[in-house]
């Protein structure tokens, strides 16, 4: 919490730096919001960088990367300074989805205190099953630009991994079997390198982490790998 309210506390201070007192008979405080939402030189209020991906799990080849999407809103909201240079920082409080499917036939299952992948239970059916995770993410991204209306970005990404869950579905002696549970041990803190290209507000972004995904005491051992469409500002 303490972490989220130094970042509020910053994004007002951004706001309040460029407001002008106008006094006349009035006496009404006009306030001068340039930053908000543009790309002047110096500080801007930001917010933005949404992310559609397919993500994959390099240690865990069951994971089925052509099923297994990621959704990210990167920036929702944050501050940008422009250097003026060509060169623009973003940081800021995003959101992140990120859903594993496995291959046909593989299920997470809970067993006890650990999560393992496994083979559906045979005469199974029309098998589904997925591992998702939510997270709050801090990212800061460095920008130059190339060419006109082309940059180039990268940089860190925290995670805050708050929620995480398992469910699978296949059908059995033509009855629909569900089971799912949120005791999937995610690992808290993650942190990922992010890098890409885009042209305007469109571009192309790759994303990984070295990190578990979940507990390796409760879970099987992989990392995750992410690649996608960029739409930023």
């Amino acid at each position: 919490m303490k972490l989220f309210r130094a970042i509020f506390l910053l994004l007002a201070m951004v706001v309040v730096m460029p407001a002008q007192a106008k006094t006349g008979s009035d006496d009404v405080i006009e306030v001068d919001w340039y930053p908000l939402f543009t790309d002047s030189v110096g500080w801007n209020i930001y917010s933005g960088e949404f992310l559609l991906g397919w993500v994959n799990a390099p240690r865990a080849h069951e994971v089925n990367m052509g099923r297994s999407l990621e959704l990210a809103w990167l920036n929702v909201a944050g501050v940008k300074y422009n250097t003026g240079h060509g060169l623009r920082i973003t940081a800021g409080v995003g959101i992140d989805w990120r859903n594993y499917r496995l291959d046909e036939g593989m299920c997470f299952q809970e067993e006890g205190e650990n999560i393992s992948i496994a083979p559906l239970p045979e005469q199974a059916k029309g098998g589904r099953s997925r591992l998702k995770v939510f997270s709050i993410t801090l990212p800061v991204l460095l920008r130059q630009r190339i060419v006109d209306k082309v940059d180039i970005f990268a940089g860190p990404v925290l995670n805050f991994n708050v929620h995480g869950s398992i469910k699978t579905t296949y059908k059995l002696n033509d009855e629909k079997v569900s089971v799912s549970s949120t005791r999937v041990h995610q690992v808290p803190v993650t942190v990922d390198v992010m890098g890409g290209i885009k042209w305007s507000c469109v571009g192309a972004y790759v994303r990984y982490s070295p990190c578990h995904v979940l507990k390796t005491e409760h879970a099987p051992e992989f990392t995750s790998l992410s690649a996608g469409i960029f739409l930023g500002f």
